[in-house]
């Protein structure tokens, strides 16, 4: 069983994983609001490499938190659509 770790510590643990973190305030909050597993664990291997599972250069939470999002609001937007017709 994985030991609980902080948000705090979360963004700590991708940064030792080279993951940039540029704004740790909106990262925290995120984290708060939408869990890390749902932000990293939902989608890490799209920014990973598939030869040796690290993440690939330059990789940021921001970028990590946009592909979540815009897969959330595409999700509701398939949802609202199949509502409409």
């Amino acid at each position: 069983m994985k030991q609980y770790k902080t948000n705090e510590e979360l963004l700590n643990y991708l940064e030792t994983k080279s993951v940039t973190i540029n704004k740790r305030k909106l990262a925290l909050k995120r984290l708060e609001k939408y869990s890390y597993y749902s932000i990293i664990n939902s989608y890490k291997y799209n920014f990973k490499d598939s030869n040796n599972n690290n993440y690939l250069p330059n990789v940021t939470f921001e970028e990590i938190f946009a592909l979540y999002e815009f897969d959330k609001n595409m999700k509701g937007m398939n949802y609202f659509l199949m509502v409409i017709f």
